[in-house]
C-alpha cells in the first residue's frame, strides 16, 4: 500500500514536499489512539489465553465464544480455547466466538471507528441488534450441520479460558462511562478510565495481575509483536485514503452512490473483497479503515453506520487463506471432505456478513444509526 501511495502521488504530478507531508500527515494521524487500542487487547488476549480450568459443557462454550472472540480481538484464539469443551457444539462455539469479534467492542467496531470518527454510546448500543441477529443466525445455520453428524467430537487436551474477571471489569466500565461521561465533571483520570480506550486497559491489566513475571512478560511480548505490523499497516491505509481523495472525483463518486442509496452496500462490498482477497480479519479492518476514513466525509453516512457496514462486510468470507480456516477445517469439520468444509465455512461467514448488514441498512433507513 505504501508503494502504491507513492505511485499514486507522483503519476498524479504532486511536488516531493506535498507527497512527504502527505504521508507524514497519514502515519502520524491516529497511530496513537491505534496503539491505545491494540496493545491493550493484545496484551488481554495472550494472559487470558494462559490461564485455564477444564469444564465440559458445549452451552457454556457456545454462550461464553462471543464474549472471548471480542476479549481476545481474535476468532482463532478463541475458538481453540473453547473447542475442546464444545463436544458436538463446536461449529456453533465458531460462528459466536465469529460474530463476537467482529461486532462487539473491544473488537471490530472498536478498531473500525477509531479510524472513522471514535466510539460514541450510539455506536456501543447499535452493536447489540446486528450482533444479536447475526450470532443468531450463525447458529441456526451451524446446528444444521451438528445435527448431521458432521462435527468431529474426539476431545483434545486443552484448557477453556477465564475471561469473565476482565471482560466484566471491561464491560461495567464502559456502561459507567456511557452513563456518567459527559454529563458529570468527572476528575481528568476518571473520565480517562471510563472511556473505552481507558477501560480496555484496565482489563488488560486486570487479566496480566495473576500472572507469573515471565508469563506478564510473554504476554506483553507478545502483544507488541501483533501491534507493530498492524499499525504500519494501518498508517499505509491511511496515507492510501488521503492520496486517493486528493487524485480521484472521489466526491462525485460519492455523490452518485448516495443519490442511488448504495453507499453502505458499496463499503460492504469493499471490505468484503479486501477479507476474500487477504484472508485476514484483522489485516482487513487495519487496511480499511484507514482508507474509508479519509472518504467518509464526502459519502454522507454516519461513522456509525459506515462502521457497522465495513464490520458486516469483514465477515465474508472464512477461506483457505484464513488461519481460522485450517483451525476449524483441522478440529471440528476433519471428517469432511476439502469441498463439504469450504463450503460450511464460506457459506456460514457470508450469510452472517449478510444478517449483519441487512439490520445495518434496516437501523439506517429508520435513522437510528
Amino acid at each position: 500500500m505504501l508503494a502504491g501511495c507513492l505511485i499514486l502521488g507522483l503519476t498524479a504530478g504532486l511536488p516531493t514536499p506535498g507527497l512527504l507531508k502527505s504521508i507524514d500527515a497519514g502515519f502520524g494521524s491516529s497511530l496513537g489512539e491505534y496503539a491505545l487500542i491494540l496493545l491493550p487487547s493484545f496484551a488481554l488476549a495472550a494472559a487470558l489465553a494462559s490461564r485455564g480450568a477444564m469444564t465440559n459443557s458445549g452451552l457454556a462454550a457456545v454462550l461464553m465464544a462471543p464474549v472471548a472472540g471480542a476479549a481476545m480481538v481474535c476468532p482463532d484464539t478463541a475458538y481453540a480455547a473453547l473447542s475442546p469443551m464444545a463436544g458436538v457444539r463446536k461449529l456453533s462455539t465458531l460462528f459466536g466466538a465469529y460474530a463476537g469479534f467482529k461486532l462487539l467492542v473491544p473488537a471490530g467496531p472498536l478498531i473500525v471507528a477509531q479510524a472513522l470518527g471514535g466510539v460514541d454510546s450510539r455506536l456501543v448500543f447499535a452493536t447489540f441488534p446486528v450482533f444479536t441477529v447475526t450470532w443468531l443466525t450463525g447458529q441456526i445455520f451451524a446446528r444444521q450441520f451438528e445435527s448431521s453428524g458432521a462435527v468431529n467430537t474426539s476431545p483434545r487436551k486443552m484448557t477453556l479460558v477465564i475471561v469473565l474477571a476482565p471482560m466484566g471489569v471491561l464491560f461495567a466500565m464502559v456502561g459507567l462511562g456511557l452513563a456518567f461521561r459527559g454529563r458529570l465533571n468527572l476528575p481528568a483520570t476518571l473520565d480517562f478510565l471510563l472511556s473505552p480506550k481507558g477501560a480496555l486497559l484496565t482489563a488488560a491489566i486486570v487479566a496480566l495481575v495473576p500472572l507469573s513475571r515471565d508469563a506478564r512478560a510473554a504476554a506483553l511480548e507478545s502483544a507488541v509483536k501483533r501491534t507493530a505490523p498492524l499499525l504500519l499497516t494501518i498508517g499505509a491505509a491511511s496515507v492510501l485514503g488521503a492520496m486517493i481523495v486528493q487524485v480521484f472525483p472521489i466526491s462525485t463518486l460519492a455523490s452518485g452512490l448516495a443519490k442511488a442509496g448504495m453507499v453502505l452496500p458499496a463499503l460492504f462490498c469493499f471490505t468484503a473483497s479486501f477479507k476474500v482477497a487477504k484472508g485476514s480479519s484483522m489485516a482487513t479492518f487495519a487496511g480499511t479503515s484507514g482508507i474509508v476514513a479519509a472518504l467518509l466525509p464526502s459519502l454522507h453516512v454516519s461513522p456509525e453506520a459506515a462502521t457497522l457496514s465495513m464490520c458486516a462486510g469483514a465477515f465474508v468470507t472464512i477461506a483457505p487463506n484464513d488461519s481460522l480456516y485450517w483451525l476449524v477445517r483441522n478440529d471440528a469439520l476433519s471428517s469432511c471432505s476439502d469441498t463439504r468444509s469450504f463450503r460450511i465455512l464460506a457459506v456460514g461467514g457470508l450469510l452472517q456478513g449478510i444478517a449483519a448488514l441487512a439490520v445495518v441498512l434496516v437501523m439506517a433507513e429508520c435513522r437510528i444509526i
